[in-house]
């Protein structure tokens, strides 16, 4: 009986802690805000990956003398960790431009390639 009524408060403290919070939000325009925040971050996260797997690259064209073919012959002599993947979680897109210049390429919130939101740098 003392469970009951002690779920039974819990529930209630619940509830209330709900309310209070969305009267202090202002309710669904600050979730618009952090989705919007949540976007932004991810966006962030891959211009970091981004910018790992950039390094990781110049040093293998320091030593080679030349970007590798694709990243998977970049894998095979060093093992990349990090800055493979997104924001999003989906894999960066390499291009080699040349023997000294290359591009980076995620396909962006929508997952798309060739779409405004994508984030891409040439080095």
């Amino acid at each position: 009986m003392k469970i009951r009524g002690f779920l039974v408060i819990l529930l209630l403290c619940l509830v209330i802690a709900y309310f209070v919070y969305f009267a202090k939000s202002g309710g669904k325009p600050n979730i618009k805000t952090e989705v919007d925040q949540f976007v932004r971050t991810k966006i962030e996260l891959t211009r970091a990956n981004m910018a790992t797997l950039e390094g990781i690259i110049t040093g293998f064209v320091a030593s080679e003398g030349r970007t590798p073919a694709d990243l998977a012959e970049l894998q095979r002599l060093q093992p990349v960790t990090s800055g493979m993947i997104d924001g999003w979680g989906r894999a960066v897109l390499y291009e080699r431009i040349s023997d000294s210049s290359f591009r980076l390429s995620s396909a962006g919130p929508d997952g798309a390639f060739g779409t405004q939101d994508d984030i891409r740098r040439d080095y």
